[in-house]
């Protein structure tokens, strides 16, 4: 399961919230956690509130999760009953960890026999994937690189340029 961090910056507008939108819905092709960093943030447009209301309704279709902390303007109430802010980064993680309590992450299914290993699906394709240990592993399909901790969550590499 990916668990992303986005901080922003200056007038959360249409253009902020599009480009937010579009990365969102390609990462929510597996459950995911999204944390949104409003500490930099002047303003929210109306535009913006939005397109935060379209992130939450995609979230919810996909069984992801998206919260926000550090909004220095207030909240308007209607927008409390789709999306939750909190005031500090560690609240907001923790109210998105508290959804994924337990060994099974949400992208991965129970095994049938502990002989058959475990499956999840590869970060980058989707591919479904079997996996018998942690570590180091390499889509057969897309040949990303990925890593598998014991609990079967899965981490990606990033190539930097």
């Amino acid at each position: 399961m990916k668990s992303l961090l986005f901080r922003l910056a200056g007038i959360f507008s249409a253009e902020i919230g599009s480009e937010l939108y579009l990365k969102l819905k390609e990462e929510t092709l597996s459950p995911s956690l999204f944390c949104l960093d409003f500490t930099e943030v002047t303003e929210v447009t109306e535009v913006g509130w939005e397109f935060l209301r379209k992130m939450a309704e995609r979230c919810k279709e996909t069984g992801s999760k998206l919260a926000g902390f550090g909004l220095k303007s207030e909240v308007p109430s209607e927008q409390n009953a789709f999306f939750s802010f909190f005031d500090e980064e560690a609240e907001c993680i923790h109210y998105l960890e508290s959804f994924y309590i337990g060994d099974t992450p949400a992208n991965e299914l129970t095994p049938k026999s502990p002989q058959e290993g475990k499956t999840i699906h590869c970060p980058e394709c989707q591919t479904l994937l079997r996996f018998k240990q942690m570590g180091d592993h390499l889509c057969p399909n897309c040949q990303s690189k990925f890593f598998v901790n014991q609990k079967g969550w899965v981490s990606t590499y990033e190539r930097l340029l």
